[in-house]
């Protein structure tokens, strides 16, 4: 794995930057607003991380006539207020860190929210959910993107035999399992190699960077 490659940007990934304070205002919301009893908050949970995060929840295969803010009030609350999610995600936050033990049920949430976003927008909410997850729980949920998902793959990872079975499990997404195993492995060797512990968001903030001048090294190879 060309971890060494990267060591700049891994590093700097570790620093501050102008982004920080808004999601910490996010981090804040979903901190103080834990459960999903309100409908007040649950709609500026869903709305907000949703927006901000390329991910609106509201994008749905048939809108049949109805409006976003009907959508919001009468499929997105209640869908959100009738869930298990509080239950499993009340158990999940008991943990600080991911290990192989808790992989499964980080993942068994992760897919039940898809399922049940599923129901009222018939539509796979993979990135949102990973979005959503980790604001709530940002010690165990890496997020998902297109960006992320390019980003990883120039590490070249193989998942080690002990994650194989996660990633084929036919009770997860597969997708998101095939990159969540992936990125634990990442996030592992980075600290073995360069003694650097980066937090799942210093690692989505090293995915975006690598992301950005990806770009810009292509937009200088046209010109």
């Amino acid at each position: 794995m060309n971890v060494l490659h990267y060591k700049p940007l891994i590093k700097a990934a570790q620093e501050p930057n102008f982004w920080d304070h808004g999601n910490n205002l996010l981090y804040k919301l979903c901190k103080d607003n834990f459960s999903h009893t309100n409908d007040e908050t649950i709609l500026t949970k869903t709305l907000f991380i949703g927006r901000i995060y390329a991910a609106a929840i509201e994008r749905r295969k048939n809108t049949n006539g109805e409006g976003n803010d009907n959508f919001y009030k009468d499929k997105i609350i209640k869908t959100f207020k009738e869930s298990e999610l509080d239950n499993k995600l009340s158990e999940l936050r008991n943990y600080k860190e991911v290990n192989n033990e808790n992989i499964l049920m980080i993942l068994q949430t992760h897919k039940y929210l898809i399922n049940e976003l599923h129901k009222i927008t018939e539509l796979n909410k993979r990135s949102f959910c990973s979005k959503y997850l980790h604001f709530h729980l940002p010690e165990l949920y890496f997020i998902y993107d297109s960006r992320s998902v390019s980003s990883l793959s120039k590490f070249k990872i193989s998942a080690p035999k002990e994650l194989q079975s996660i990633i084929k499990n036919g009770g997860f997404d597969s997708e998101y399992a095939k990159f969540y195993c992936k990125c634990y492995v990442l996030k592992k060797d980075i600290k073995k190699q360069l003694g650097l512990d980066l937090t799942t968001r210093q690692l989505d903030k090293l995915f975006i960077e690598m992301a950005n001048k990806a770009f810009e090294d292509k937009r200088g190879k046209n010109y």
